[in-house]
């Protein structure tokens, strides 16, 4: 009942991560994303949160495939999850269980350090929509990230519609609009970019390097 796209991009002060997501049902964002300084991964379908929590731990010693397949094999209902992302060693991986419900599929770039996952879509034209839409350059990952669920959805994107939406980056430098989500709303991609400019309006500056803030 989502989609979802995980990038590793590399900028002058340094490598970031981040996880776009959307779905029709609430909180996605408490469920799906999950980011550090070694790399993003998305977990889904029949969600199964360990995956993405012990999967992000994990990179600071494997790969993001040794390492999540190691917890899929653990997963006694592997073959209902979805779970996807990349890392900090320039690696890409992704994986649909053979009973997620359809239409569901995934897409690895490893080229270009993006993946992408959904179920229950209209068609696989959402995920390689959203990955076309990211991989076109822009000076904050979160707007690329924004634009990619904007085109995922105009793509079609989950087949029972949209209620819930979330953004998440891990960068060199922390920013107040790294992690943001909605909830539930009748347009969460929407007002997930208002949510957006008006924390990048109020963080002006407002960062890590200002007043001595600490943001993790």
């Amino acid at each position: 009942m989502t989609f979802s796209v995980c990038i590793r991009n590399e900028t002058d002060d340094g490598t970031e991560f981040g996880v776009g997501v959307a779905t029709d049902a609430p909180a996605v964002g408490a469920l799906a994303p999950c980011v550090s300084h070694e790399g993003a991964i998305s977990t889904q379908s029949f969600v199964n949160v360990r995956l993405g929590r012990r999967g992000i731990d994990l990179l600071d010693d494997l790969a993001v495939d040794d390492a999540l397949e190691g917890l899929l094999a653990q997963d006694d209902h592997s073959d209902l999850r979805q779970v996807h992302g990349v890392d900090a060693r320039g690696n890409a991986y992704a994986f649909s269980g053979e009973n997620c419900d359809g239409w569901f599929g995934h897409e690895v770039h490893e080229e270009k350090g993006i993946t992408a996952a959904g179920n229950m879509l209209e068609g696989g034209d959402t995920l390689s929509s959203a990955v076309e839409a990211l991989s076109e350059d822009g000076d904050d990952l979160v707007d690329r990230l924004l634009h990619a669920l904007a085109a995922g959805r105009d793509a079609g994107g989950d087949k029972r519609g949209h209620s819930s939406a979330a953004v998440a980056v891990k960068a060199p430098r922390t920013t107040a609009f790294h992690d943001l989500r909605v909830d539930h709303h009748e347009t969460p991609i929407e007002e997930l970019r208002r949510v957006y400019e008006a924390a990048v309006e109020a963080s002006e500056g407002f960062s890590e390097e200002s007043k001595s803030r600490i943001f993790d």
